[in-house]
């Protein structure tokens, strides 16, 4: 037992407390965890990194939103966070989310870990004890890695560890030779990576963050995703695409293939006032389970958190981001002991999180909500009717803004905060990293750039499972002289995805990640457990009958929007219209399902690289008209607004991507 407390305290002492059950879990003789005598070899050198991963967690979505498309700067942004958000010149340290050293911290961190492991260490039974820890500790330093190029675009590049307490501030960033950047990204990240990519992740029971037990597995980052991530960000070639694909795959057949019907928005006419009323029931759940990572079940959408403590005696208070968002928030400690078991008294703490015009720094841009409304809400009152457009609904995500009703000067007014940190309370696993829906979606960005747009759209409006797609049937036929034929006929009828032609299917039957065996298939005693990531927000799209969002519909759609005529743009040699109109397609799926998230700025930034010379200007644009839409058929670079202008002309530059690093004489 008292092994068992000095690991607790351990962990304690890096930030994230762990119950005393699960400390029985994690030194149990049937743990998968065996731990050492050298401190560097165990637990606390794991999540000493976590703590550090900790510090840089909320600028994963600050830097990741604020500089996008989906929120604006309100008048009560303080100067940094408007700075940031209008790609003004910015400082390192200016504040806390415009400190490079934090990223090093947890780099450095990883290399003095690998530096110092024994890695070929085994038990009794000739496993390598430390197979999954370094698994982690690669994949956290290649996601970080990751982060900084997304931020920073070309960086230093180490993986040997740097004693000097004070390394960052002595580095000269200029002055290094080996630099990472885009280009770079899958030569020097992915051999360390694809040597563990089979490596299970390692299971430390659950620990107590004050307020509620959290999966230690939650903390964790699949080898597999973080492989996904950096062949889609660093993507040359198709072979890349190909392999981003892969790895996607790969995880959701192994891991839990299923996108789940509960974590969907609905909307229905008011019987009172006729207005639209949404429920929002299944969003403000998506990530209540904290005990059951999303795996191989119908329930379940986290993947990888970086989660908050609920108090300061358990780690780190994450509450930035809910205060960005206009949260006013606060942390405190309760004591619950009876008169004379003072020895037994147990304590907890908790965060309460209030919305406050005057803290919200980032609302919901105008190009969040034009979005919305441009979408199609699809409804079916009885099921042998057709399928209808409720008027005036638009896309029922839209219901995780909350909306505050305040007074003022005799005047009543709406504010719209983002509600996703703090929807029905504060949220102590967020940021979120790695969900179910994202994933499907970058596998769809992936199979789409290597040729399969059917595929993808698929995946927007079915989901893709075995029983959805078309097949070959045998048919047997006697002709007139009474010779037996037999034929292999390609089969739509009844199948969902009946809009994948024939040459496209013929092409994805030799890719191994367009082939669904029963991983991807129904659950049984349930519905479909795989259903199209636009269903969570536009109900019944995913009907043979919805005349709005099919295949053709959209493509042409977005081929309009690009000023590409669409006559024969089904051709075959139109792929690359269809592939870059279905692109923009994932593009709006991403900003409706994962909005505020901290994933917009690098998902706008890779989309822009896959278009190429197209893409700076596509990406200009994009992130331009955030404040006031305008007609998308309006060519590039014709403003419609002085805000339009300033920030179209500022990105066009690709130089104003990036934040800028430090530089020490």
């Amino acid at each position: 037992m008292k092994n068992k407390s000095i690991i607790c305290a351990l962990l304690v002492a890096c930030g994230l407390g762990v119950s005393t059950t699960s400390c029985e879990d994690m030194l149990s003789a049937d743990s998968d965890r065996t731990t050492h005598t050298n401190a560097n070899d165990t637990l606390y050198g794991y999540w000493g990194i976590m703590k550090a991963v900790q510090n840089i967690a909320e600028r994963y979505v600050i830097l990741g939103e604020a500089r996008a498309d989906l929120t604006y700067p309100t008048s009560y942004a303080a100067d940094t966070i408007s700075n940031i958000a209008n790609f003004n010149m910015t400082n390192d340290g200016d504040c806390r989310y415009l400190e490079v050293k934090d990223y090093y911290t947890v780099i450095n961190s990883c290399n003095n870990y690998l530096a110092d492991v024994d890695s070929l260490k085994t038990n009794s039974g000739g496993t390598k004890v430390m197979e999954k820890e370094i698994a982690q500790v690669i994949a956290v330093r290649a996601w970080t890695y990751l982060q900084l190029v997304n931020n920073y675009g070309e960086v230093p590049y180490y993986t040997e560890p740097i004693t000097s307490l004070g390394f960052i501030d002595e580095f000269d960033f200029n002055k290094v030779q080996n630099k990472l950047n885009r280009e770079t990204l899958i030569e020097k990240l992915t051999p360390d990576l694809l040597r563990y990519r089979e490596v299970s992740l390692p299971n430390y029971g659950n620990y107590n963050n004050g307020a509620q037990d959290i999966a230690s597995t939650l903390t964790m980052f699949p080898v597999k995703l973080v492989l996904g991530d950096i062949y889609l960000t660093g993507a040359q070639t198709q072979s890349d695409y190909e392999m981003a694909a892969q790895n996607y795959y790969d995880y959701l057949k192994d891991n839990g293939a299923y996108l789940p019907t509960q974590y969907t928005t609905t909307a229905d006419k008011s019987s009172f006032s006729g207005e639209i009323d949404y429920s929002n029931s299944g969003w403000s759940s998506i990530f209540s389970s904290t005990t059951s990572p999303a795996g191989k079940s119908y329930n379940g959408e986290a993947i990888t958190v970086i989660p908050s403590s609920a108090g300061k005696l358990y780690g780190t208070v994450l509450t930035g981001v809910a205060n960005v968002f206009g949260y006013r928030t606060n942390s405190s400690m309760s004591t619950d002991s009876e008169e004379g078991k003072e020895e037994e008294a147990t304590t907890s703490a908790s965060v309460t999180a209030s919305p406050d015009v005057t803290y919200r720094q980032l609302g919901a841009s105008q190009q969040y909500l034009s979005l919305c409304a441009d979408q199609k809400y699809l409804e079916r009152e009885k099921e042998d009717e057709p399928v209808k457009v409720l008027d005036g609904a638009g896309d029922a995500r839209q219901a995780i803004l909350k909306d505050v009703i305040s007074m003022g000067s005799g005047n009543v007014s709406t504010t719209k905060f983002i509600g996703k940190p703090c929807y029905s309370g504060f949220s102590y696993t967020f940021p979120v990293i790695y969900r179910k829906a994202l994933v499907w979606l970058r596998f769809a960005e992936a199979i789409n750039r290597a040729g399969f747009p059917s595929y993808a759209f698929a995946i927007l409006k079915n989901g893709l499972c075995r029983e959805y797609l078309p097949e070959y049937q045998t048919v047997i036929d006697t002709t007139e002289t009474g010779e037996v034929d037999t034929l292999k006929i390609y089969y739509t009828t009844n199948k969902a995805c009946s809009y994948i032609p024939q040459s496209e299917y013929d092409k994805a039957q030799s890719k191994t990640y367009l082939t669904f065996p029963s991983d991807f298939t129904y659950l049984s005693g349930t519905e479909a457990a795989n259903v199209g990531v636009h269903s969570r927000g536009c109900g019944e799209v995913g009907f043979a009958d919805s005349t709005y969002y099919t295949y053709k519909n959209m493509v042409f759609k977005k081929c309009e929007e690009m000023g590409v005529d669409t006559v024969g743009v089904f051709a075959q040699d139109s792929l690359s219209y269809r592939i870059d109109a279905v692109e923009n397609l994932i593009v709006d799926e991403l900003a409706l399902e994962t909005a505020w998230e901290g994933n917009r700025y690098p998902d706008l930034l890779r989309i822009a690289s896959h278009k190429g010379d197209a893409g700076v200007h596509w990406f200009a644009d994009k992130i331009a008209r955030r404040g006031d839409p305008r007609d998308p058929n309006v060519p590039y670079g014709l403003g419609k607004n002085s805000e339009y202008d300033a920030l179209y002309n500022k990105l066009i530059n690709k130089e104003n991507w990036y934040l800028k690093l430090p530089s020490y004489k």
